[in-house]
């Protein structure tokens, strides 16, 4: 484990026990994953697929089965692992009738940060979220969305090197995504590392430098987004007829899935065996290559794969 490892899970393993005969659990199984430091890592998964249970773990509020987990290669069961950590929770359930600044002022205290740094903190944090006008609007009265904002803003009160955020973006409106996205990127320019939670594959491919997918409480894949979809799909290729009757015979034969623009033809190809088809029709002057596109999957077509694999 080297001093760029913000998180090292070992075979982490959470088990419940329920009800009177005791049925067995398993709600987190042998699950195993690094996160570098200044990286931003999606952990994804269904509800209920073991995401908030391992991020309990990692913050030491619930002890695993088996298995250890480290942040910044100190033991996740000692206080000071959790020094350099901001936690937004999901759902927080914050004191109701506190203000948003007497909250971000109570977690600031709670870090021992002398008032003047603390009301400097404050001030930046609420513009940074999107706050400085309900500043001195109590809890009760915010939306979800208003919740999650404070919950960030709270998350970063003690300028933490590492945040750990549980579906941060669950709540929030279009626009709230969209702040929510460019402050994480902007917190990653800062050297910070980002560990987020989440079923919204959107906007994970749009931030994310890894990803791990769990399911069930198991690790089914980890890796860079790339790796993460690299699988081939087919291609997307432009041709212009030269033979119009040889190559209309052509796609209609293969059923390839294709349309027309100005004369182009714009087919979708599935496998290698088409692709050299086309290249052999090509090499014999019935049609003319335009462009080749590999098309890449997304995301959520590799998540959908694993899962339902």
């Amino acid at each position: 484990m080297s001093n760029a490892t913000a998180i090292h899970c070992e075979k982490l393993t959470k088990h419940y026990f329920i009800g009177l005969k005791r049925q067995r659990i398993e709600a987190v199984n042998d699950v195993s994953f690094e996160v570098k430091s200044g990286e931003v890592f999606a952990f994804l998964g269904l509800n209920g697929a073991g995401k908030t249970t391992t991020i309990k773990m990692l913050l030491d509020q619930a002890r695993p089965t088996a298995g250890r987990a480290y942040l910044f290669g100190v033991d996740a069961a000692r206080p000071e692992a959790r020094l350099k950590v901001g936690f937004q929770p999901d759902l927080p359930n914050f004191y109701r009738f506190l203000t948003g600044y007497e909250l971000l002022d109570y977690f600031g205290r709670l870090f021992g940060l002398p008032r003047p740094e603390r009301n400097k903190r404050i001030e930046v944090l609420l513009k940074q979220v999107g706050l400085d006008g309900r500043r001195n609007e109590p809890l009760k009265g915010f939306s979800r969305g208003m919740l999650q904002r404070i919950g960030l803003a709270q998350a970063l009160i003690n300028d933490p090197q590492m945040l750990i955020l549980d579906e941060p973006l669950g709540g929030l409106d279009p626009v709230g995504r969209y702040d929510l996205r460019h402050i994480i990127m902007d917190l990653k320019t800062q050297g910070k590392t980002i560990f987020f939670s989440s079923h919204i594959l959107e906007d994970a491919e749009r931030i994310a430098d890894r990803a791990a997918i769990i399911h069930q409480g198991k690790m089914l894949a980890c890796g860079t987004l790339t790796e993460l979809q690299a699988v081939e799909s087919g291609w997307q290729v432009e041709i212009e007829p030269v033979d119009i009757q040889e190559t209309n015979w052509l796609l209609d034969s293969r059923g390839w899935m294709y349309k027309t623009e100005t004369g182009i033809r714009i087919i979708d190809i599935p496998d290698r065996e088409g692709m050299n088809e086309i290249a052999a029709r090509a090499a014999a002057g019935s049609l003319r290559l335009i462009s080749i596109t590999p098309k890449r999957r997304t995301l959520e077509d590799a998540f959908l794969a694993k899962v339902e694999g």
